[in-house]
Parts: structure tokens; sequence; C-alpha cells
């Protein structure tokens, strides 16, 4: 008889439906789908659901450092310990690569902070599908790490010119930090605010 383990992917945010809409707004778009901030893989699972449900041939990436690191929430240089620890990380990851290989999703995790992640991949993402692809293009990013202004910026201007016409970017825990700041460079960029909610905010590449 086969045991058949079920995955737990737990959540600890709001507003889902946000991350399901964008997958499939960039179902013409090319590029990664990337997560910064993994935790429990929640969201993640969202986002892996809505790439099989539509069939997009897209690899997903997250990006978390883990190790109970201090963690900066809001603006007022206040850094707090989350508990993020790395038997969450494993716990975490049994779960999520158990999920993909039953579900057949490409997923890949990189075990780094955001600013190291884009000093050690810019020139993109070797992902590896019968051929190698360098990937540096992405076609959704869900801003879900370091929860300031200045953070934020920085993971804008590695993402903005690798981010094609089309490309979705959704910021979450939008009422931690002085999110107006970055809705108005987002603005400048020639990004487009097509959703809000009250956790989270969308945005479309014109």
């Amino acid at each position: 008889m086969q045991v058949q383990l079920v995955p737990d992917l737990p959540t600890d945010s709001d507003n889902y439906d946000v991350l399901v809409e964008a997958v499939q707004r960039i179902q013409s778009v090319e590029g990664l789908t990337c997560e910064i901030g993994l935790r429990r893989g929640g969201g993640t699972k969202f986002i892996l659901d809505a790439i099989k449900a539509t069939q997009q041939n897209k690899t997903h990436i997250a990006i978390d450092p883990y190790g109970n690191i201090e963690y900066p929430q809001g603006d007022d240089n206040h850094a707090v310990r989350c508990d993020y620890t790395n038997s969450m990380r494993d716990e975490c990851l049994i779960n999520l690569y158990l999920y993909c290989l039953q579900q057949q999703t490409p997923f890949i995790f990189f075990n780094l902070e955001d600013t190291e992640f884009f000093t050690r991949f810019a020139d993109g993402v070797p992902v590896y599908q019968t051929e190698k692809h360098l990937i540096n293009t992405y076609a959704l990013v869900h801003f879900d790490g370091p929860h300031t202004v200045r953070h934020l910026i920085t993971e804008i201007d590695f993402f903005q010119p690798r981010s094609p016409q089309g490309a979705v970017w959704v910021f979450d825990d939008v009422k931690l930090y002085h999110h107006q700041e970055v809705h108005d460079y987002v603005r400048r960029l020639g990004w487009s605010l097509y959703r809000t909610t009250d956790r989270k905010w969308a945005y479309c590449k014109d």
C-alpha cells in the first residue's frame, strides 16, 4: 500500500487571490516568477497552483535567508527577530519540495538575502531542464521580504531592468512601511497600479 503524504504549507497573510490573478495576467510574459520571503511556503503554493492551472512553462524561485537574523520592519529602522529559524526553513522545504514533486511544478530555493542574490545572479538564474537556460527576466515578483522603503527601492532597482512589458509586481504588507513612497517611485518607472487590497498592492509594467 502506498502512503500519500500531504504537505503542510500554511500562510501568514491575506488577499492571496491577488497572487493568483497576477499569475493569470502574465501568461504571455516571458521570465521567472519570484518571491522574496518564503517563510512557510503558503504564498508560494498559491503561485505554483496558478502557474499549473494556466499551463505556463515557468520556473518559480524564492529567496529567503532564514537563520533567525534581524529582520527590518517599517521605516523607523526597527529590526526584529521574527523566529524565521533554520528549523522553519527545513520544515518548509520538506513540505514544499514534496508538493512540487507531487504536482510536477518547477521550483528553486535560494537560501540568501535579497542583496546577496542580486550580486550572485546579476547575469541570470541557471535553470536546468533537458538543457541549461540562463534566465535573466522576471514576469512576476512578489515583494514580501524586508518591509522598508530603503530595502524595497534596492529590490526594485534590481528587477526594473529585468522585467519585460506586461510583468507584474505585488507588494505585501503595505501598511508596515510608507508604501506611498514606493508607489510614487514605481509609477515614475512606468508601472500602473491595477489592484489594491488591505495587505497587497499590484502593479503591471506598461
